[in-house]
């Protein structure tokens, strides 16, 4: 059963997000993307991140096109939104994310998003529980800190570091300049007007559910609700109107101060600024001198402070947070899209956010770029939360299994565990084999509660059976056994002759084994099927592929699926497409008055292809006339020739699939 959301904490946020509405915002147009336009991956939640991020969808944020490094994977782009309405400033204007999608409360900051999140893959009414059901409304969550849940096998959600953020204090006037954690503590929990360096200070702190807020507070080590009745609470990296007299000063992202300073983020800050406010220095633990969160780069630009960032105290990464599930390549809610886009897998496999061009970007917007962008590896700075929707995080029970092995087979049958909170979403077999390593990690949705591993060779293995529900994965239900039957080696071996553009390539393919093979052969260039074919009573087969094919060398991977006696087996081999080699005809009329001008027919051809592109008319070197051909043909008109004989010849200038060829000559007698 699914739980609503109905937390006191959570009434609390959408009480304050409303009450921030109720405040004068600086709302410079910026980069939710435009009315009617709808993209596949859909991110909301923090302002620190909004701008960058937008930026990386692609969109026009501060006056400046992005479309160039816009961000996609398999076709599929990124949608990011805005904690507050880019146009009106509004904390509590609606949006919608999907074609003909459900309207509901742009979320305003870190935790709302992360809740927004959760509500889109539980189903529960977001931000409240009388507030709108959003199932599949959004995809990942922008995130400035980390889980607000967390506990032992709580996975629901992966925080994918993204970049390196610092939390600074922006301050107005010279006795704030100098700061310390333990003088931030106390201006933070004083409930009567406070002093600091003889100036009376007014401080500020960003929205309930803001990043920003949360890992500002955990820095100084002071509760949220410890918070002094003199903090007043106003929107998240927005200094405008708050940051206005000596003594004021908020916490506010180094990296949005950067990016507002210099021109690249939408300015919200532009009054303060001028009024001068600046980024406090903070002498840290330890140290006896203060650091500065950002400094002065060459054309008076503002840059990071790495020192600031690297600290262990104020500096922070940013995340983008993501389905736990949608980014396991072995699960079958698996989206390979948001893999691509946000998760680095290795060398071979770097996120799309951790490109150069990414990077760069990212950069621009004062973040500073680490090594373990895109990681989901806890040791290299990811982090695993729970749901925050308020829906149980319970995760679910122990399934009761057991199995059956066959002739190079086993097949596990199970029944489902108690369901304690959320319902089970699907069931992840684990088969270990003779080695110790994993032969198979398949992935089922309930209510399936069987399956058969095929193709097994002889030996000892073993299962483990989850049963997952959105908060993760509960206790493993195992079997040990042996599988006796075992299907013998194939072996394939395959060949593809060069092959003119045009013409139908095929691949010769072999397979050997220990009893004659039986079945098919499939042919692939990367993910993509070409052909297929049934192997003849010698095990042998021609697979034809499509004439179509590109002028190139093409690397094809040969497959053969096995049969009740053999196992599979799999072979390379190169393609090489050549251009086709065209006829070109020429038809003229032998003699034309001097005064006329004559029309030539010049007609190209090529097997299994039409050729397009042009063709000229020479008389010896030099170029008389043009055409173009249209559907392997074209009338040329000649200029107008002088009396006597022309020696002429057409030349087609060939294409991307057919080389250029000489005509023979003819002759036309101007008279």
């Amino acid at each position: 059963m699914r739980m609503k959301r109905s937390t006191a904490a959570a009434t609390a946020a959408f009480t304050v997000a409303v009450a921030i509405g109720s405040l004068t915002l600086a709302s410079p147009a910026s980069a939710d993307p435009a009315s009617g336009t709808f993209r596949t991956l859909v991110g909301v939640g923090s302002d620190t991140t909004q701008d960058v991020l937008n930026a990386l969808a692609g969109e026009t944020v501060n006056g400046t096109s992005y479309a160039s490094t816009a961000v996609t994977a398999n076709g599929a782009g990124i949608a990011s939104y805005d904690a507050v309405d880019p146009s009106t400033g509004s904390t509590t204007a609606n949006i919608t994310t999907r074609q003909n999608g459900t309207s509901f409360l742009r979320p305003n900051g870190s935790g709302p998003g992360r809740a927004a999140l959760s509500s889109s893959l539980t189903g529960t009414n977001f931000p409240v529980k009388d507030g709108t059901v959003i199932p599949g409304q959004v995809d990942f969550a922008r995130s400035s800190g980390g889980p607000g849940v967390s506990g032992p096998g709580i996975t629901a959600l992966t925080y994918v570091p993204f970049a390196r953020d610092a939390v600074g204090m922006l301050v107005k006037g010279t006795a704030l300049a100098n700061l310390t954690a333990a003088q931030l503590a106390e201006i933070y929990t004083s409930s009567k007007p406070i002093t600091v360096n003889g100036q009376n200070v007014t401080p500020y702190i960003p929205q309930a559910g803001s990043g920003t807020r949360k890992f500002f507070l955990a820095a100084i080590g002071v509760q949220d609700g410890s918070l002094g009745s003199i903090v007043q609470p106003t929107q998240e990296n927005q200094a405008n109107g708050v940051i206005a007299n000596d003594g004021d000063l908020m916490p506010f992202s180094a990296a949005s101060w950067i990016a507002q300073n210099n021109g690249i983020a939408p300015d919200h800050s532009t009054t303060a600024k001028t009024g001068g406010a600046y980024l406090a220095s903070i002498t840290f633990s330890g140290d006896t001198t203060a650091t500065a969160p950002v400094q002065t780069a060459a054309g008076g630009k503002l840059a990071p402070v790495e020192a600031y960032y690297n600290n262990a105290t104020f500096g922070r990464d940013v995340y983008n947070v993501l389905p736990t599930r949608a980014i396991d390549p072995t699960s079958i809610f698996y989206n390979d899209s948001l893999y691509d886009i946000f998760v680095t897998s290795g060398a071979a496999h770097p996120a799309a956010l951790a490109s150069a061009s990414s990077e760069a970007v990212i950069a621009d917007f004062g973040f500073v770029n680490e090594s373990y962008n895109g990681s989901v590896d806890p040791t290299k700075h990811a982090k695993f939360g729970g749901l925050e929707d308020g829906s149980s995080n319970v995760l679910p029970g122990t399934s009761t299994l057991t199995a059956a092995p066959g002739a190079g087979s086993l097949k596990i049958s199970w029944a489902a565990p108690l369901d304690l909170g959320l319902p089970v979403t699907d069931y992840r077999a684990v088969l270990t084999g003779p080695a110790g390593t994993v032969v198979a990690n398949k992935d089922v949705t309930a209510p399936t509660t069987s399956y058969t591993f095929t193709g097994l060779a002889a030996g000892s293995y073993s299962v483990a059976l989850y049963a997952d529900n959105l908060a993760g994965s509960g206790a493993a239900a195992t079997w040990t056994g042996t599988v006796s039957a075992v299907k013998t080696a194939s072996t394939t071996k395959a060949s593809a002759p060069n092959t003119a553009y045009g013409q139908v390539p095929k691949v010769a393919v072999t397979v050997t084994g220990a009893s004659v093979p039986t079945g098919k052969v499939t042919v692939k260039e990367g993910k993509t099927t070409l052909g297929t074919a049934t192997l003849d009573k010698n095990g042998k087969a021609s697979v034809a592929l499509p004439r179509t094919l590109s002028v190139a060398t093409h690397s094809l991977t040969v497959s053969y699926a096995g049969d009740s006696k053999l196992n599979a087996s799999s072979a390379t081999a190169k393609l090489t497409i050549t251009k086709a080699t065209p006829a070109v005809t020429s038809t003229a009329p032998a003699t034309i008055s001097h005064t006329k001008q004559a029309k030539v027919t010049v007609t190209v051809t090529a097997t299994g292809t039409v050729p397009g592109g042009k063709v000229r008319i020479y008389e010896g070197t030099k170029i008389i006339a043009t055409g173009t051909l249209s559907k392997g043909k074209v009338v040329i008109t000649l200029p107008k020739l002088k009396k006597g004989k022309h020696v002429l010849h057409a030349f087609y200038t060939g294409s991307t699939t057919v080389i250029a060829k000489s005509g023979k000559s003819f002759t036309i007698k101007s008279t």
